[in-house]
């Protein structure tokens, strides 16, 4: 199968190989391919994984973990203390710490970091992350409503002076009402709402990772308008960017290439194992597996082609072994658009759960993982990997919705949907057919393969007809948030280990809810949840959170757990992790002598 292949792989990757190729600069010490550009270099505002890959290359956080073990190691902090009420943390700061520019990491980087963060100013996917700390979470809440009464005022008040003295008083009550003090130049003190178990790992997520002041604020303005603080962000391209991770930004072109080399300022150099690093962005997947047969990567971070079953039949035959298998500690899902009405205005059918749960129970997805994936994904019916927290569900009771088409004709039927008998349509009591479905997706991977399915199996199952919607990355991503769509393709992977880490998704207003999902008992159980009196209570109304989640509310249905293929030589390229939350540290990686 591969030799009949290998001339169509090689004019689809002719071109690709040739912009690899046209770098006017010297090899790095290894290249790897990734299939989308960075969409920001801003640790607060990212979410998406080659985002955080590449945050753990040039930024470093107070800890880190180990990304074998996933216990925490100190980084930026060489030690902390914790109170005995396990509310208060404080950490002392390496004195020899640098930004790239020479200048010294403080404690005052990360109290002025974490503020960005919180500030609704910045949008940040995470900031319910921070609300964990005694404060934060009032101190949003109170910048919005400082933000609406500003926005009231008469225009002639609302001036560029006005709007500097609104930031001043923001800046003044975080000082005051947040609990994030800095002790000294290089003593952290964090005040917590209530004992948080997983604070350190939060810790060593890169959205908590410092960026460098005076850079930032150089590209940060206030806007007399708004009063809202205006950031460029011209401040994260190469030459401008200030880091204090392993490594520095050295070049930067958009949709061609990346590259970082060492940050001759960084505290621990014998950690370092490659001089230089390049990243070429490579949509296509035939072609990355083409640029790594050429010799133009040493590393695929995801292999995604059609033929990836042939390859993993090689593998079972012993015919190769550079490709490498990682079950993961993430789902691939498809969100349902919530609200009450779809972007035209319509009414929203999928508002409705009895719905969400009807499509979800009209999908096989053994025949989406079977037949159209063939890769070995487990098909997935709850959001979180069963078995990868530990003391959550052990039990496996959490069962989701499986799939049952005459119960979901009969859940329709409750929610006022009938299959009309002679046009075999599904329509309302109104004699009104059911929308044509609408299928968000990104181009070049196989979300439109899933989705030819989907809609194979409602026409024939719900009588429902759809359409897919497939978009660039960039205009995808920009519908998903602004809830354009009807059907929108997910995937989430946990950032640290805690159920919270996919639960949050769901909760009313959180930066990650794409579906506009907003339903009080869920919300309440995960409030519940955090004043728990013990571990295990805690993990029990977790688990109902879940549950009711899975079972009833339904706002993303979960298709299969991902499993992801590497494409590299084990006798020449080293230091991948094959922990299932996939961290790998671009600094242990190297090409063997």
């Amino acid at each position: 199968m591969l030799k009949l292949l290998a001339p169509l792989l090689f004019l689809i990757g002719a071109v690709g190989v040739v912009v690899i190729s046209d770098r006017p600069m010297p090899p790095a010490d290894y290249t790897f391919a990734q299939i989308n550009d960075f969409f920001t270099l801003d640790p607060p505002r990212m979410s998406y994984e080659q985002d955080l890959r590449m945050a753990y290359a040039i930024y470093e956080g107070l800890v880190r973990w180990d990304n074998e073990t996933f216990e925490i190691e100190p980084a930026l902090a060489k030690r902390w203390e914790l109170s005995e009420d396990r509310r208060t943390y404080t950490f002392h700061l390496r004195e020899e710490a640098r930004w790239s520019n020479g200048d010294p990491v403080t404690a005052h980087d990360i109290h002025y970091s974490w503020q960005r963060a919180i500030l609704p100013d910045t949008a940040a996917d995470y900031a319910q992350l921070f609300f964990l700390i005694d404060g934060a979470e009032d101190y949003f809440n109170w910048r919005g409503e400082q933000l609406s009464a500003y926005a009231a005022l008469p225009e002639r008040e609302r001036t560029e002076e006005a709007a500097r003295a609104l930031r001043a008083e923001a800046d003044e009550r975080y000082r005051e009402t947040v609990g994030v003090r800095v002790i000294d130049a290089h003593t952290l003190e964090v005040r917590l709402q209530r004992p948080t178990p997983y604070f350190l790992d939060l810790c060593a997520f890169g959205v908590f990772y410092p960026v460098h002041r005076p850079t930032v604020e150089r590209w940060a303005s206030v806007s007399g308008r708004s009063g809202r603080i205006e950031q460029r962000h011209d401040w994260t391209k190469p030459g401008k960017i200030v880091t204090n991770g392993p490594y520095e930004v050295t070049s930067w072109r958009f949709k061609r290439d990346f590259r970082i080399e060492r940050n001759p300022y960084y505290w621990n150099p014998e950690m370092v194992r490659s001089d230089s690093v390049a990243v070429v962005f490579i949509s296509n997947g035939n072609t990355a597996v083409l640029a790594y047969q050429t010799g133009s990567v040493d590393w695929v971070e995801n292999v995604v082609v059609d033929y990836l079953p042939e390859m993993i039949a090689q593998k079972e035959r012993g015919e190769r072994d550079d490709l490498h298998r990682i079950v993961q500690y993430g789902t691939y899902f498809w969100s349902f658009n919530c609200t009450p009405t779809l972007p035209d205005g319509r009414d929203n059918p999928f508002h409705d759960p009895r719905v969400r749960r009807a499509f979800a129970m009209s999908m096989n997805k053994n025949d989406i993982v079977n037949r159209v994936r063939r890769v070995g994904e487990p098909p997935a019916t709850v959001f979180i990997p069963s078995g990868s927290i530990p003391g959550f569900d052990e039990s496996g009771s959490i069962r989701g919705v499986g799939y049952d088409p005459a119960g979901a004709r009969r859940l329709l039927a409750e929610a006022g949907w009938t299959i009309d008998e002679g046009s075999r349509r599904l329509r309302n009591s109104r004699g009104e057919s059911f929308p044509v479905v609408e299928l968000l997706c990104s181009t070049g991977s196989y979300h439109e393969n899933v989705a030819q399915a989907f809609q194979i199996m409602w026409e024939e199952t719900i009588g429902v007809q759809s359409r897919i919607v497939p978009k660039e990355t960039r205009v995808f991503r920009d519908d998903l948030k602004r809830q354009n769509y009807m059907m929108a393709r997910g995937g989430w992977f946990g950032d640290y280990g805690d159920p919270t880490t996919f639960l949050l998704l769901h909760t009313t207003g959180d930066g990650n809810n794409d579906r506009g999902f907003s339903d009080p008992h869920f919300d309440e159980l995960v409030r519940s949840a955090e004043e728990a009196p013990t571990p295990e209570d805690r993990m029990r109304l977790l688990e109902e959170a879940e549950r009711y989640s899975m079972e009833v509310a339904l706002p993303v249905v979960p298709v299969f757990h991902y499993v992801r293929y590497y494409l590299y030589d084990p006798d020449r390229f080293s230091g991948i992790s094959f922990h299932p939350r996939s961290v790998q540290y671009l600094w242990k990686l190297e090409n063997k002598p």
